[in-house]
């Protein structure tokens, strides 16, 4: 072999073997770029799992807080509405029981005054109870007067009979 088979030869390899050499660094840096670009949308993911989770937290303490507001809001309402109708409730019962006071104290009054009007009906009976007896009494001790005349107190005393 001669020195210029050699040589070309050797070029041949050496040129094979940088051009080897070259993909391998080349393909090299497309792993290490890959990887790379691996890395990077890994973090932008967890970025991104982060921000939107840092964003439902946010708006789920926003909706907590609002919720509880109208929570308040409705206890409030129902409290006072509550309290309304009571006052309404209280204030229809004090009427009514007012009005049956206003009722028991006519109806006790009506029934004192037929009380002492049978009191006074009472008295006269006894009292013409009692002249009845001394009537009674005093003809039994003095002579008949006329037997065939009615008797004038009995005649007197048949209208004045209550019902």
């Amino acid at each position: 072999m001669s020195f210029w088979t050699v040589t070309l030869i050797s070029l041949a390899i050496g040129l094979l073997l940088v051009i080897g050499g070259s993909l391998v660094v080349y393909m090299g840096s497309l792993v290490k770029n890959a990887y790379e670009l691996k890395v990077e949308i890994q973090n932008d993911m967890e970025a991104g799992l982060k921000r939107i989770e840092e964003e439902s937290e946010k708006k789920t303490r926003w909706i907590k807080r609002d919720l509880i507001e109208e929570i308040e809001k409705l206890k409030s309402s129902l409290s006072t509405d509550n309290q309304r109708k009571f006052g309404e409730m209280t204030e229809g019962l004090v009427k009514s029981v007012a009005e049956l006071e206003q009722t028991h104290k006519r109806d006790r009054q009506e029934m004192i005054k037929v009380i002492d009007a049978l009191r006074q009906d009472i008295m006269t009976l006894d009292q013409r109870l009692k002249s009845l007896k001394r009537d009674a009494q005093a003809p039994a001790a003095a002579p008949p007067a006329d037997p065939t005349a009615p008797e004038a107190p009995q005649a007197e005393e048949a209208p004045a009979k209550p019902a």
